[in-house]
């Protein structure tokens, strides 16, 4: 669910527009600002390799803290419904819900480093003034230092701080991902009965437990000796990856706005087999397998393929 992970935040800044000038760190603020305390419904379009998915999303905060419903209006029928961290997606054609726990940062709009923190890896600056759903919005560039990143750029409202849209770009593919508006209602009352999910869960529904288990970096048994500049450990945990409920290590690496996966699982019978070593075409996810003993390595993530090889490649097992 990659990046239908768009279980998409965005809220409120109190600042006056009038405040913000043509520092684009206050712009990027007011965006991490908005995307934690701003009620709001809309609808927005995914893009990604030429495919188009079009999804309807409200969002409340209240004393308990964020409540989110994101329904999806074309294809195959989905819910996710999010309190805080817990995350439930509904998936009523297989009778399936699948449990999980948000990672901290992978929703648009929120930043979990300081924004000047980031100028060490991108340059940043304002684009222009534009309009994006009917409002009037102010566009960010973030312009990579190096190739372990892609570009990103931002589209805020002036009212508001939400992020209206967002692309993930490249010099050399052009666009990789934009996820936009085509409609949305900032700063409105939300009833509570419109974040409950429409799919019944009477019946024969199989739950599915993906949180897994939380785990300490230091506890475990690898070293990650090639991390790109600027990439950091935000999550670790151990879950079941497949049918036959074989177990990987789940490490997610950051550089405050670029995620990278690295899946750590035995590698063998068919598997082992199957899974070459090097860099594997997944549309706008790029992937690249590395066997390190009797284990698969695989990193995966939307950033360049130089920086999943690197990745890949530092993985190493801890002497004893």
């Amino acid at each position: 669910m990659t990046r239908l992970r768009i279980v998409v935040l965005i809220g409120f800044s109190l600042l006056a527009p009038a405040a913000f000038g043509d520092d684009a760190y206050v712009w990027l603020q007011r965006m991490n600002q908005a995307s934690r305390s701003l009620n709001y419904s809309g609808v927005f379009v995914y893009q990604s390799q030429g495919r188009a998915e079009t999804s309807r999303i409200v969002h409340l905060v209240d004393a308990s803290g964020e409540h989110e419903r994101l329904e999806t209006l074309d294809g195959p029928p989905r819910e996710v419904i999010r309190h805080n961290e817990d995350v439930q997606c509904f998936l009523p054609q297989d009778r399936i819900v699948v449990t999980d726990k948000a990672v901290l940062g992978r929703q648009p709009g929120r930043l979990i480093i300081k924004p000047a923190a980031l100028a060490e890896f991108y340059n940043i600056h304002l684009g222009e003034q534009g309009r994006v759903a009917g409002r009037d919005a102010q566009q960010i560039l973030l312009e990579p230092r190096d190739d372990m990143r892609y570009g990103q750029q931002f589209w805020v409202d002036v009212a508001t701080g939400l992020l209206l849209k967002a692309r993930m770009v490249s010099e050399q593919l052009g666009t990789i991902e934009q996820f936009a508006f085509s409609d949305v209602a900032p700063g409105i009352t939300i009833d509570h009965e419109k974040l409950k999910p429409l799919s019944s869960r009477k019946g024969n529904w199989r739950v599915i437990n993906a949180r897994g288990v939380e785990l300490r970096m230091e506890d475990l048994e690898w070293n990650f000796r090639k991390l790109p500049p600027g990439f950091k450990s935000v999550s670790a945990v151990k879950r079941s990856v497949r049918r036959n409920d074989v177990n990987a290590v789940h490490i997610v690496f950051s550089d405050g706005l670029a995620d990278v996966s690295v899946f750590i699982e035995a590698a063998s019978g068919n598997l082992a087999g199957a899974a070459q070593s090097g860099p594997v075409n997944a549309g706008s996810t790029g992937i690249f397998r590395r066997i390190v003993g009797d284990r698969l390595v695989t990193a995966l993530g939307e950033v360049p393929m130089a920086a999943l090889r690197r990745i890949a490649e530092g993985v190493e097992r801890r002497s004893k």
